[in-house]
């Protein structure tokens, strides 16, 4: 059965092979199949509408390390600045057509996540540990808004305990939740009449009014929407503007011109491979 997907793949791209020593399996081929697809498509609008996005987080190490997926990696994650984020969710509605499906919080309301996916709806990739599957589930690509980091301790940790707040609300609104003795999950099921007063759109908007406080602000971009690491995944706004092209398996994606600097404060010595029991 072929693959649901119009990018041309190299000949023998979705046999098994070992790269690296890890032996990347037929499935896996597949899935990069669909993901690399995805991601042209991605790279087709933004570059239609003069958006500026980068391939970032693995998918930069795997474009510098490998010249395209890392063998034991699974996903595919690009970022872009906040402004560029809001403008390709304006155009998504008519440049991403079925299978393609441009997946945000808004759009399908028992997926809440502050980022956006873009989804293969021809698929099925299932994240096991979530507990709402009744979603879109299609394979995707991750795309992150980047938003300003504040040089404050203080100010970020207050940012984040607002964020955290509003993100139980928002996933409180509709999706249901496992009936459990979790005393947040017993005060979320208690307030859910009081949250629901307010549109489940006035939550969305709001949480990414606090994400972005800072983003005018600060030349220090980060992955904001992810609690326990973001601030690990950080990038310079002067580093998103200047921007080359590197090979990515059968495509070419943008990556900073200064791609050293930005992997080696992400990942220090990126050059060399994880233990076996980590890949």
């Amino acid at each position: 059965m072929s693959l649901p997907i119009e990018i041309e793949l190299p000949e023998h791209f979705l046999e098994k092979e070992v790269r690296c020593g890890y032996e990347v399996s037929e499935k896996l081929k597949k899935i990069w199949a669909v993901e690399l697809d995805l991601l042209k498509h991605l790279l087709d609008v933004c570059k239609k509408h003069n958006i500026n996005v980068q391939v970032f987080a693995g998918t930069l190490l795997g474009a510098v390390r490998h010249k395209g997926m890392i063998p034991w990696d699974d996903d595919i994650d690009v970022a872009m600045e906040r402004d560029d984020f809001k403008r390709l969710c304006e155009v998504a509605v008519s440049e991403f057509n079925g299978p393609y499906f441009f997946q945000t919080a808004l759009n399908d309301t028992r997926y809440y996540f502050p980022y956006a996916r873009l989804r293969n709806s021809l698929t099925t990739g299932m994240v096991t540990c979530n507990e709402s599957p009744d979603y879109n589930n299609g394979i995707f690509i991750d795309i992150f808004p980047l938003d300003g980091i504040s040089d404050s301790r203080f100010w970020n940790g207050l940012q984040l305990c607002v964020m955290k707040l509003i993100v139980k609300c928002c996933t409180t609104y509709y999706r249901s939740r496992r009936k459990n003795n979790d005393p947040c999950e017993i005060l979320s099921r208690m307030l859910r009449p009081l949250i629901r007063l307010f549109p489940y759109s006035w939550w969305v908007h709001g949480y990414n009014k606090v994400l972005s406080m800072y983003s005018a602000h600060v030349d220090r971009l980060g992955l904001r929407t992810h609690f326990s690491f973001g601030e690990k995944y950080v990038i310079m706004k002067s580093e998103l503007s200047d921007t080359i092209e590197l090979p990515f398996e059968n495509i070419m994606v943008p990556v900073p011109k200064t791609y050293d600097t930005v992997l080696a404060r992400i990942y220090g010595d990126y050059m060399s491979f994880p233990p076996s029991e980590q890949r």
